[in-house]
């Protein structure tokens, strides 16, 4: 059986599952720590041939973290839950006088030009820079590649469903979604590359436009999809409106309109060099994934 110390947050999440089944393949039997809130069903994992042990609690909180580390120091951290909960993790690190490598998720959402959306990406990369210990910091872009990805998905039944589109302000802004598989099997590859340190973008294996973007959802759909555009003010508005009204249950964020106006293309050419990073072509991923539905 093979020994992998390792700690993994969100291991049952769309890149967390990913990732565990790219490490049974590889390294099939290996022992892994998993946290896991109370409340979570993991048995969509638990057919993976690996030896799973789990820490149940919350991420975001010390008192979750202060109980692991007195139990289990792991020789290596892997955080796809949310990169918020990295100040507490590295408090509680502090505390207990222990410097784990860590492979951290997070997102080019901190190069966002809307200060108020990348200030807090910005302070926790600071921080995380700080740590005294070895660590891995992966930038991917918008998520997708199933029915569990809270971007695409969403538009492509939208689309499937009722034939159109609407598009906020000119929809010629560039996107690059990365394939949730893409992005888990680089975390393996970091794990496997102790070496590896920094920061590293990862996006897609295609450069599109919003205009683009809903003509390969078309294509794939195998049916029209109209775009209605918009003015940017009311989408605003609305989203504004929604989240006023609705909370977390509304189905578009200001945030959300905001950022489709600016470009989210970044180059991948330092993973594809350290990490053999080749990622999918969109129009292949949005394959996949209608394929799914």
């Amino acid at each position: 059986m093979v020994k992998i110390n390792v700690l993994l947050t969100g291991a049952t999440g769309l890149t967390g599952s990913l990732f565990l089944n790219h490490l049974a393949d590889s390294n099939p039997g290996s022992e892994i720590y998993c946290l896991v809130r109370p409340t979570r069903d993991y048995t969509s994992i638990e057919h993976l041939n690996l030896n799973l042990s789990y820490f149940t609690g919350d991420s975001s909180t010390c008192e979750t973290w202060d109980e692991i580390f007195a139990q289990h120091v792991p020789e290596t951290i892997i955080h796809i839950a949310s990169i918020r909960h990295i100040p507490t993790i590295l408090d509680s690190l502090k505390k207990a006088g222990e410097t784990p490598r860590l492979i951290v998720i997070g997102t080019t959402g901190v190069y966002s030009k809307y200060n108020q959306y990348s200030k807090d990406y910005k302070t926790i990369e600071e921080q995380l820079a700080q740590y005294p210990g070895s660590y891995c910091l992966l930038r991917p872009t918008m998520i997708y590649g199933s029915h569990r990805d809270k971007n695409l998905h969403k538009l492509i039944k939208f689309c499937d469903r009722y034939g159109f589109f609407p598009v906020f302000g000119s929809g010629q802004c560039l996107l690059q979604p990365i394939h949730a598989d893409d992005l888990a099997k680089t975390i393996l590859c970091v794990l496997q590359r102790p070496h590896i340190q920094g920061a590293y973008d990862l996006s897609g294996g295609s450069i599109v436009t919003f205009r683009e973007l809903l003509t390969i959802v078309e294509k794939q759909l195998g049916k029209p999809v109209r775009p209605i555009y918009l003015s940017l003010k009311l989408g605003v508005w609305v989203a504004t409106l929604a989240e006023n009204v609705l909370g977390t249950k509304s189905p578009v964020r200001r945030e959300q309109i905001l950022r489709l106006q600016e470009d989210k293309a970044y180059p991948h050419d330092a993973a594809q060099r350290d990490l053999d990073f080749f990622p999918r072509s969109l129009e292949v991923g949005l394959q996949q994934e209608v394929e799914l539905l």
